[in-house]
């Protein structure tokens, strides 16, 4: 009586099968994932072709089928890995872990913006937006941003930021122009990707009057010689540069820390709500020159003059 061992062609040409993927991904420099989810579906078909042949000629002779449970399992194991592979790159998983092993941390320059402040525009509401940002005052009448931020991509992949539109928002209304600092995009997955760390300057006419919301990030401004007010409100960390020819007043309201040059501050202490016991917030006033253009900070955390 012949003995037939159901699973063990299977396997052996599943081996051979397999084999030939990885030589040929190897030598054509394919992408192996794509081969393999092409490929499994033949591991069932060989494996059914095999049951269904030995069946019919068990008919016809006096033969014993008999199953080669381990060949058939590891049949199996192939095709549910075959599976698995193919849910995986369904939901996305497959294409994050290739993006994250292929992706490179770079730093590039932002994509420049130059605009005339145009005529009739008196003030900038300006939204900084969630990173630092570094404000000055500048005498050729332009809004002008330029800067660096860091990103994580694919190798070869172009920058993220394309424009200046990408992050940045300007529009005028009536005669004040606004500008805004848009969050930079950001891909979750099993490694976040996107842009990040934006260090960016921002040139303002020193004519235009400035109303900055700081969202609670640093900020720092170099206001040289202001023609017109600043005001600063809900900022982190505010450092002000100024020169030996400034004239300016910096009125502060509601700061946590005062510094600068030793006495240069006139400060008064004040309480602060009961919410926030033990917290001292301070009004200060610093001044260079007459101070015939005001600086007023209101809520920021500190306040540091750097002053030659």
């Amino acid at each position: 009586m012949r003995t037939w061992r159901v699973g063990t062609i299977s396997m052996g040409i599943s081996l051979v099968g397999l084999g030939l993927v990885l030589l040929v991904s190897q030598i054509a420099d394919m992408n192996l994932t794509t081969i393999l989810l092409s490929w499994w579906p033949l591991l069932f078909i060989i494996l059914g072709a095999e049951i269904l042949f030995y069946i019919y000629f068990s008919r016809k002779e006096s033969s014993f089928v008999k199953y080669d449970i381990l060949s058939i399992l590891f049949v199996g194991l192939l095709g549910t890995t075959g599976i698995v592979l193919i849910l995986l790159t369904s939901s996305g998983l497959i294409d994050q872990v290739r993006a994250a092993v292929n992706s490179e941390e770079k730093t590039v320059n932002l994509p420049g913006f130059n605009q005339k402040a145009g005529k009739g525009i008196q003030r900038v509401v300006l939204d900084s937006g969630p990173y630092p940002l570094t404000i000055e005052s500048g005498n050729d009448g332009e809004v002008s941003v330029f800067g660096t931020y860091g990103e994580r991509v694919m190798e070869d992949a172009d920058s993220l930021l394309k424009k200046a539109e990408d992050y940045l928002l300007v529009e005028r209304n009536g005669d004040t122009l606004y500008i805004s600092f848009k969050d930079l995009p950001i891909q979750n997955g099993l490694l976040e990707s996107g842009a990040s760390d934006l260090k960016a300057t921002l040139i303002i006419p020193a004519e235009l009057a400035v109303e900055i919301d700081g969202k609670s990030t640093d900020l720092v401004l170099k206001p040289r010689k202001l023609m017109n007010d600043w005001t600063v409100k809900d900022s982190g960390n505010l450092s002000v540069f100024l020169q030996d020819n400034s004239d300016i007043k910096i009125d502060a309201r509601g700061a946590e820390e005062l510094e600068g040059p030793k006495n240069s501050w006139k400060m008064t202490e004040v309480k602060e709500e009961a919410s926030e016991v033990g917290i001292v917030k301070k009004n200060g006033i610093f001044t260079i020159g007459k101070g015939k253009h005001t600086l007023t900070v209101t809520d920021a955390f500190n306040v540091n003059v750097q002053y030659p």
